[in-house]
């Protein structure tokens, strides 16, 4: 073995304080040492590397997959944006009414998440392949109701939005074209959601790669083509596109993915594992139902303000979820790996999963934030290019969601964290506590000083307080003794 040179191996402060004479005998080789040890120090800054590459590992198929999915909505905004401003409206009324419903079977998604990890973790794969089963059974199930209220409410769900008279008449349209698969949608969401608790990124990534170039090609075809269907052409490619995902969801979970399969056996609902699941999912879903009832109530103040403030705002909307998704992609990682340590019994590396995953999302949020405030003003001509009320209006929507970027990296991240420990009562009282204490009180007054912009204040004023406190409660470590 090649005996090692203490001079040449010493920092400078070894040797006298000033460079060895190995270190000048070439600049070139002196900033090649000076530029790897500045990398290795950023580095060490985000913690042990076998961590981070682990989080990297399952995050960036999650980052990918819920960029993709985003598109799917990008795809409907940038088509219906070139019909008319009412037709963007409705189509984001809409949208708003499944994200509403959606809440409800976020609760299965989350609790199968949450257990799924702890027994991958305590390595219980059969226990996981039965709550699976559970769980994608009580999907459908929720699917099948879900797709009964959309069919006989809907002009009433948008009228009930504020949506003026043409604008619920197109709106309902589009709602009840889209709840034709409703019964497949739960099983897209909880489905992905057991194979990332599973380990499995991969999987749901490359099935939203099917869903979003379908539903792409389709709306365009639908809308343009010969069928000219207007508004309802990104209806009906949603539809058939998360339809056609759910089936493939099912076909990879009956196959067998990351340690979790469906048994092929004929399904019964076994209630102590849906209890399991909910104990864990039904606080979670009542948070994510609480937040959607806020986000109701902030769409009643913004579509006061007329259909082209809210048509501005269904834009800011869309675009800002394409910055923020590389957060939610490590929060993702974040609920998967503390699930996983927590179920093997290692804590403290649970804890580091956490951290890391945020430094991260904050590094790339940042990065995202600038390049929104950078080419705010393009991107709303790109989607609107024939409106310049709502192209004014987007552009300053658009300035004040890049400055919130990381501070979603620290709410998303920590609340990920502690819903992977199943401290999802924390989160529901945080997430409710703050968004209607701050959130909708603050739109309501500050868009009657700031008018649209005020709301917006509003929303990063939520998340300031969201991250403070979520990150309080996963410093404590409380978490750690919760039992799933």
């Amino acid at each position: 073995m090649t005996p090692i040179d203490p001079v040449k191996e010493a920092p400078a402060e070894a040797v006298g304080g000033f460079a060895s004479p190995s270190f000048v005998t070439s600049g070139a080789t002196s900033g090649a040492h000076v530029q790897a040890r500045n990398q290795a120090r950023v580095l060490s800054w985000f913690g042990d590397p076998v961590l981070v590459k682990r989080v990297m590992i399952l995050a960036w198929p999650v980052v990918l997959e819920q960029t993709l999915f985003a598109v799917v909505g990008l795809t409907d905004t940038y088509v219906v944006g070139h019909l008319s401003a009412a037709a963007l409206a409705a189509v984001g009324l809409s949208n708003q009414t499944i994200n509403l419903m959606a809440a409800v079977f976020g609760a299965v998604a989350t609790g199968s998440l949450a257990v799924v990890a702890r027994q991958i973790g305590a390595r219980e794969r059969a226990e996981a392949s039965r709550t699976t089963q559970q769980s994608i059974l009580t999907a459908g199930l929720i699917g099948a109701v879900l797709t009964i209220v959309a069919l006989i409410l809907a002009p009433q769900l948008m009228l009930l939005l504020g949506a003026e008279a043409a604008v619920a008449t197109v709106g309902a349209e589009y709602l009840r074209i889209s709840a034709l698969t409703f019964i497949l949608l739960p099983v897209l969401f909880v489905g992905n959601a057991i194979l990332r608790g599973s380990g499995d990124t991969r999987t749901p990534m490359k099935i939203m790669i099917v869903v979003v170039l379908l539903n792409a090609g389709l709306a365009l075809y639908l809308t343009r083509g010969a069928p000219n269907m207007g508004s309802n052409g990104p209806a009906a490619a949603s539809m058939i596109a998360r339809g056609l995902g759910g089936l493939l969801v099912l076909r990879a979970l009956w196959r067998g993915r990351g340690g979790v399969r469906l048994p092929h056996e004929w399904p019964r609902f076994h209630w102590p594992v849906i209890k399991r699941v909910l104990k864990i999912g039904l606080p979670a879903g009542l948070e994510q139902l609480l937040l959607q009832g806020a986000l109701v109530a902030m769409t009643m103040t913004i579509t006061s303000l007329g259909t082209a403030a809210y048509a501005a705002h269904q834009v800011g909307l869309n675009l800002m979820s394409m910055s923020y998704l590389p957060g939610w992609g490590f929060a993702v990682a974040a609920t998967t790996l503390v699930g996983q340590f927590l179920g093997a019994q290692e804590p403290e590396k649970s804890k580091a999963s956490g951290y890391i995953s945020y430094k991260l999302a904050f590094v790339i949020m940042l990065i995202g934030g600038v390049l929104l405030f950078i080419f705010a003003e393009p991107l709303m001509r790109a989607f609107v290019p024939g409106d310049a009320v709502v192209i004014a209006y987007g552009i300053d929507l658009i300035h004040i969601s890049a400055f919130i970027q990381p501070i979603m990296a620290a709410s998303f991240v920590f609340s990920g964290s502690l819903r992977g420990a199943g401290d999802t009562r924390t989160t529901l009282f945080i997430t409710v506590g703050a968004i209607w204490i701050t959130r909708v009180p603050l739109a309501y007054l500050l868009t009657r000083a700031f008018d649209l912009n005020g709301a917006w204040l509003a929303i990063g004023s939520d998340f300031g307080v969201r991250a403070c406190l979520f990150w309080l409660r996963f410093r404590s470590g409380k978490w750690q003794k919760i039992k799933v």
